[in-house]
């Protein structure tokens, strides 16, 4: 079995903090400055240390953004990234990015066209090839897109039995990030399309793409608020004495995200949904979750 090379196009006092956090990799290391020698690389990171994106390498590539700049983030995707580290991203959640990618790269050239195994922890980024399909068979996930400048857009949460689909290298700039512990397996799209249950699973995953765009689109704040939240209630709702409990964490942020608008005004809105009687809070397990009174506002089953 061959040996992958991992290649960091840095300066010297990045390559440095890689490096010493790498050692004992299982794969060959290239350090360099310039992308012209990384050709036979399987994977590169890049260190970007300025608003230009002067040097792309061949291979595949992950940036590590050193500006704190959300345009170069958005550039960085633009020019065909995999994944973008913000600046303050911990040095162990990257190596393990790339620990993880370069066994996976490994996996699927010594045993090409099968399903592999994979699981992730709360926050990790999942690196895909654009011809595959995951398999949530525990734990959930979320669909971002990041805008040009900056701002995330929460697209959606995906749980166990459903399945998401990887998304091709364009100006889209659409990330998938593990919400939970999650527990996955992932097979190439002619694969995964071969299993009696792939179209019913195709079709909701359409069905529950199209809710979401439609609750985004609603006029007010509140209206998207209870659209979103109750699209998450048939995901993850229970029936419980107060209505219908989603079973997972969703923050002010998150939702946020999810409806075009800012903290504060998710805050301010979920006050006044609480208020009417809309929405109420229940505490579990050191979390707040939320629980819809009314669920009048659902549209989709998965």
């Amino acid at each position: 079995m061959s040996i992958l090379t991992f290649a960091v196009i840095a300066t010297p006092a990045n390559a440095n903090v890689l490096l010493q956090h790498l050692a004992g990799f299982e794969f060959n290391l290239l350090v360099s400055s310039d992308s012209s020698t990384t050709a036979n690389a399987a994977l590169t990171l890049i260190c970007l240390d300025t608003l230009e994106i002067s040097q792309l390498p061949i291979s595949p590539w992950l940036a590590w953004d050193q500006t704190g700049d959300p345009q170069v983030v958005s550039r960085a995707y633009q020019a065909g990234a995999r994944a973008v580290f913000p600046k303050e991203t911990p040095i162990n959640v990257i190596v393990d990015a790339i620990r993880r990618t370069m066994g996976e790269l490994l996996q699927k050239s010594a045993t090409p066209k099968q399903r592999r195994q994979r699981v992730y922890r709360r926050g990790e980024m999942i690196l895909l090839e654009t011809d595959a399909v995951l398999n949530i068979e525990d734990g959930i996930l979320a669909t971002t897109m990041i805008h040009q400048d900056g701002a995330e857009v929460l697209l959606g949460l995906s749980g166990k039995g459903q399945i998401v689909v990887a998304h091709p290298d364009d100006n889209c700039h659409i990330q998938i990030v593990a919400h939970t512990d999650s527990n996955i397996s992932i097979e190439p799209w002619d694969v995964a399309a071969k299993h009696p249950d792939f179209p019913m699973k195709l079709r909701a995953r359409l069905q529950q793409v199209e809710g979401w765009a439609a609750m985004q689109a609603r006029p007010s704040l509140q209206q998207r608020i209870l659209g979103l939240l109750g699209l998450l209630a048939e995901q993850f709702g229970s029936s419980s004495e107060n209505g219908t409990l989603i079973e997972v964490r969703i923050t002010h942020n998150l939702l946020a995200n999810a409806a075009g608008a800012t903290r504060t005004s998710i805050t301010r809105a979920l006050s006044e949904l609480r208020a009417q009687g809309r929405i109420t809070i229940v505490s579990r397990n050191g979390e707040d979750l939320f629980c819809l009174a009314d669920t009048s506002e659902h549209h989709y089953h998965y």
